[in-house]
């Protein structure tokens, strides 16, 4: 009896300990050769979401939102990429003790994540690149028992889409 409660409370405090809260940064953008005709066929090409469908699809209804067509036969192909990129912590070895910290606390402690990716729009015509656009997205993830409060509105899922279609929004409102 006593050895089932235990593992019931142990059970309980990692999945607890699992669950995390984002908050996003601002998205910012780098970008090259500004230089783009008005034209609203493009052949798009997603590179990078094999994991992300859904953030895939929610990107192709922005975009068609925008007045884009999407055609196949179009001389100007729009890639989209997405990549992750390696966070830097400013103190690696105090992200390692605290992740450690609350693993070992059973989720008491919370931890942090960092993750960052870009996305890209790449406007090429043949094997000339016309204009490309990066824009760097991320967010800091908190996990751990006292961060439940957050997890409602602050899922980091929801904070992803969030970023990518705030992205979207921004390189065809130009």
């Amino acid at each position: 009896m006593i050895f089932r409660l235990s593992q019931v409370i142990v059970s309980f405090l990692l999945l607890v300990s699992l669950n995390c809260a984002a908050f996003p940064d601002r998205v910012t953008l780098k970008n090259r050769n500004l230089k783009l005709s008005n034209e609203q066929k493009l052949k798009i090409l997603f590179t990078g979401f094999y994991r992300y469908e859904t953030e895939k699809e929610m990107i192709l209804q922005e975009i068609i939102k925008q007045g884009i067509e999407e055609d196949t036969s179009s001389k100007i192909t729009l890639e989209i990429i997405l990549q992750k990129k390696d966070p830097k912590y400013q103190y690696p070895l105090l992200h390692r003790v605290q992740f450690l910290l609350t693993f070992l606390s059973g989720g008491i402690f919370p931890s942090h994540i960092r993750t960052e990716q870009t996305l890209t729009f790449r406007y090429s015509q043949s094997d000339r690149i016309i204009k490309e656009n990066e824009y760097s997205v991320g967010m800091d993830q908190w996990r751990g028992i006292p961060i439940v409060i957050f997890m409602i509105s602050h899922w980091p899922n929801k904070i992803f889409k969030d970023q990518l279609s705030e992205t979207t929004k921004l390189e065809f409102s130009e």
